[in-house]
């Protein structure tokens, strides 16, 4: 058997990658974008997760997103808005989850955005409309990590999967 067919047939001793369910695009940070994404993320793996990972994954994707679309625009000396940055957004099926990749050209995020925290105090009489998001994506999700190089920001992550069993008879 020559070296390219023992390579095809998996004999030249490397594993042969499996073809797993991915999704990358390159956004635009607007709210429109990131709700188009999100929908079109859930078509691609809507036959390949359950329900619950399905939720976790769009919950934590929408918080992240949104974030940079909200809070990622370098404003200049002058206090006029620059450009909307690019999100770009990759998603990858594994064998115990899902593996997030995102990478975008805003501003730096802030350090207390990844320290460790609970949930905020609340009143019960008057429920906060923001402030959940980092604790969720940090609950939601393992392996969470950021780092900075030159102008973009990355983070990256895992969602593992539910207790459905779904995910495991793909």
């Amino acid at each position: 058997m020559t070296s390219a067919g023992r390579q095809k047939a998996g004999l030249s001793g490397h594993a042969i990658a499996r073809a797993r369910p991915m999704f990358h695009r390159v956004l635009s940070a607007r709210p429109d974008t990131v709700r188009r994404t999100l929908t079109d993320i859930r078509s691609r793996f809507r036959s390949e997760i359950g329900e619950d990972t399905m939720g976790r994954l769009e919950l934590v994707l929408a918080e992240v997103m949104n974030n940079v679309a909200e809070h990622a625009v370098r404003i200049s000396q002058n206090g006029t808005p620059g450009q909307v940055p690019l999100i770009h957004l990759s998603v990858v099926m594994q064998d115990s989850g899902l593996s997030c990749a995102i990478s975008d050209d805003g501003v730096t995020l802030p350090d207390e955005c990844l320290r460790p925290r609970g949930l905020p105090l609340i009143d019960g009489a008057e429920l906060p409309e923001g402030g959940f998001g980092w604790y969720l994506i940090q609950d939601l999700t393992q392996a969470l990590c950021y780092y900075r190089e030159e102008q973009r920001n990355f983070l990256a992550f895992s969602i593992p999967f539910d207790d459905s069993g779904k995910e495991a008879s793909t």
